[in-house]
């Protein structure tokens, strides 16, 4: 999946930008008579991106620009994800890869006729599943890690962390580039080992979702009923246990109780989400019945 960069309107249809060196890549892979295997390639990217957008659309975001990019796709918007979101949606294109390999690898079992029909796609399913799990930023496996130290220490120093480990492991793939030049030159490494590293440097403002709750899009999607849903949670529970209720085809309201069970507080939609922008997803849900 990678990076995810900055959008703007909530209510703007999906758009695809292709990054040039595809382009590129497009017209080498055709030259050397591999043109096929450069599309088996696409259609993985694309499994891999329709995987995070699935995902990412049942926690409650909207992606709403996909960058094809050489190893994997971009999401934007423009929302910070929780923690246990960022892990849920960076970990399911790569999940989704591999598990559409072992899908194939049986269809072989199965029909060995379609192994030379299938080798290709199923190959490139298991390279871009297995690459975006390394922990590099923006791989998904970066993104899995940062996601993961976010919920432990502050954001920043989980960035700091990651990117450290971006340029370490840029360097290991750069040093392998050298060594190979005393067999086989591997350019591959080159490219890898440079984008690791420079990837690193390049200040970061697309790590953010736009959430399918937030008020433009909430508007657009009111132009039709939506069905409102009703709970009733503990004074005592946090934003973030309020904010997984949410659901982009439904209307949420929470009546806020307290140990008594008599009503102490109702809130919209509307202000838990000004809430959790406000205070963060861990602070108490009293917080926000107050004016």
């Amino acid at each position: 999946m990678g990076r995810h960069s900055h959008n703007t309107q909530s209510g703007d249809e999906m758009r695809i930008y292709i990054s040039p060196i595809m382009f590129v890549m497009a017209l080498y892979f055709v030259a050397v008579g591999m043109a096929y295997e450069f599309f088996c390639s696409l259609a993985a990217v694309l499994l891999h991106e329709c995987a995070h957008a699935r995902v990412a659309k049942k926690l409650g975001y909207e992606l709403n620009i996909i960058k094809l990019m050489p190893y994997g796709a971009a999401l934007c918007g423009d929302l910070e994800l929780k923690p246990k979101h960022e892990v849920l949606i960076a970990i399911s294109g790569p999940v989704f890869n591999l598990f559409v390999a072992v899908v194939i690898a049986a269809v072989w079992w199965l029909l060995p006729s379609s192994y030379m029909f299938t080798q290709a796609f199923c190959f490139c399913n298991v390279y871009i599943g297995l690459f975006n799990l390394l922990p590099v930023y923006p791989l998904d496996g970066g993104r899995v890690l940062l996601g993961i130290l976010s919920g432990r220490v502050k954001r920043n120093k989980a960035y700091k962390i990651v990117r450290i480990l971006s340029v370490i492991f840029g360097l290991i793939a750069i040093a392998l580039f050298v060594l190979s030049a005393f067999w086989t030159v591997n350019l591959s490494l080159l490219g890898v080992g440079l984008f690791m590293t420079l990837s690193a440097f390049i200040p970061d403002d697309r790590a953010k979702y736009h959430a399918l709750f937030a008020a433009g899009s909430r508007a657009e999607r009111l132009k039709s009923p939506l069905e409102v849903r009703r709970y009733a949670v503990s004074d005592t529970a946090a934003l973030s246990d309020l904010a997984v209720a949410l659901d982009p085809d439904r209307y949420t309201e929470f009546t806020v109780v307290g140990d008594d069970m008599k009503p102490c507080g109702h809130l919209s939609e509307s202000q838990l989400i000004d809430a959790v922008k406000r205070y963060g997803y861990s602070e108490n849900v009293t917080k926000a019945l107050i004016k």
